[in-house]
């Protein structure tokens, strides 16, 4: 029995302590060939300390070998050294019977540091010199998508299928392939690659993916089945709750879309876009908690600011002005031109004139164009009685509205004096 063996005979017998010395008896006694081999069977068992001992000693015999220099390069990437790595593979030749392997790990090796052009490079090259290697298309494919190339990515995840290849390295190339159009935002062609998928490969981001793009294309019933049939094995998927109450929203079932807003608050409090529809659903069903729902988000929420104007918004459009004010006292409104509009509004209607004009002017550059805004400046200006603003006012109404008989009116007055 040769000293390697002894080493597999130990190991298989879950006796660690004497593996190091009998290596080292190996290293002694085996012949070149024993040695490799006992250090591919150490790798393949995940043994790479145990190998790499092996591997720098054949390299001291073979300095040159592709083989043995491209197995210390695996080690020095799973040891997190990189620039390790790159120092054994420089020197594998294209000549090697390595050098597939050469190229391979090279990629990948570039693509963990985020040099994707270089990794590309790698492997177009394998493309090239080793045309019946699948394996090069495959991790083409992987580095385009890790980069979001979809469309590239989608030309050789298709050649991987028209080669009869559907999964690869236990990678689903059809699930590859649907979520790559996705990203290409080929919606309806994502749609139905989903759906060949089988039981397996439709795992519970691959529902939600499915469901979000029905979501997309405005199949909101389609959605809503494919989401709550995912929630029903897990309530607690967050992501899926914001799609299935948008989902509600959108064909005006409100119980629906308010109910599960709530849930995914439930969750994940700090979901903007849950307050946001929480508060639009509840409005019809319970404004009162509605509106409570939303001031928690504009204390939780990372950036409240959509939700303080869905709230001013809907103060405003209530006639609630003593509100809106209380919302926006104490708020840094100055780079947000619409609640600088609602703020003067709301000014205006409890009788602080001077600030609402004073307000109201800020964003005329704004909303110049805007009707509303327009109508508002003008009855402010008005009660301010500054004419010298109001007239250039009024002009700007006309010019978009020339047939508004209060405005033609009011501008024939203000022309006559």
């Amino acid at each position: 029995m040769s000293k390697a063996d002894e080493v597999i005979e130990t190991i298989d017998d879950g006796d660690f302590s004497n593996v190091d010395r009998l290596i080292q008896e190996s290293l002694s006694e085996d012949d070149d060939q024993t040695q490799f081999s006992l250090a591919e069977t150490l790798m393949s068992r995940g043994l790479s300390v145990q190998a790499k001992t092996i591997y720098d000693h054949l390299l001291t015999i073979y300095p040159n070998e592709g083989q043995i220099l491209s197995r210390l390069a695996e080690i020095a990437v799973s040891d997190g050294d990189s620039n390790q790595a790159l120092d054994y593979i420089s020197n594998i030749t294209p000549d090697s019977p390595a050098y597939a392997e050469n190229l391979l790990v090279s990629a990948d090796i570039y693509q963990s540091q985020a040099l994707y052009e270089v990794s590309e490079q790698k492997l177009l090259t394998g493309i090239r010199e080793f045309p019946d290697e699948e394996v090069f298309k495959f991790a083409l494919a992987e580095v385009y998508f890790d980069e979001n190339k979809f469309s590239k990515a989608l030309t050789y995840y298709n050649m991987l299928l028209d080669m009869g290849i559907k999964n690869y390295s236990g990678i689903s190339i059809t699930l590859r392939k649907a979520s790559s159009l996705a990203g290409d935002g080929q919606y309806e062609e994502a749609i139905s690659e989903y759906e060949k998928l089988n039981a397996l490969e439709l795992n519970e981001d691959a529902q939600f993916q499915l469901g979000f793009l029905y979501n997309q294309v405005k199949n909101y019933n389609k959605s809503i089945q494919i989401l709550e049939k995912l929630l029903s094995t897990n309530r607690d998927y967050p992501t899926v709750y914001p799609i299935l109450a948008e989902d509600y929203l959108n064909i005006k079932k409100t119980s629906d879309a308010f109910k599960y807003a709530q849930l995914g608050l439930n969750i994940n409090e700090l979901d903007e876009r849950l307050y946001q529809i929480a508060f639009e659903a509840g409005q019809v069903e319970d404004a009162s908690a509605a509106i409570k729902i939303i001031e928690k988000g504009i204390k939780k929420a990372e950036n409240p600011l959509p939700l303080i104007i869905k709230l001013s918004d809907y103060y405003i459009t209530k006639g609630q002005f003593k509100a809106n004010l209380d919302l926006l006292q104490g708020q840094d409104i100055s780079n947000n031109p619409k609640l600088v509009w609602n703020l003067a509004k709301s000014q205006f209607e409890t009788d602080d004139i001077d600030h609402a004009q004073e307000n109201i002017l800020v964003v005329l550059d704004d909303f110049k164009d805007n009707l509303d805004y327009l109508s508002d400046l003008i009855e402010i200006l008005r009660s301010t009685g500054n004419n010298a603003v109001l007239k250039p006012a009024v002009q700007m109404y006309l010019k978009q509205d020339p047939d508004n008989e209060d405005m033609q009116s009011l501008w024939d007055q203000l022309t006559e004096n």
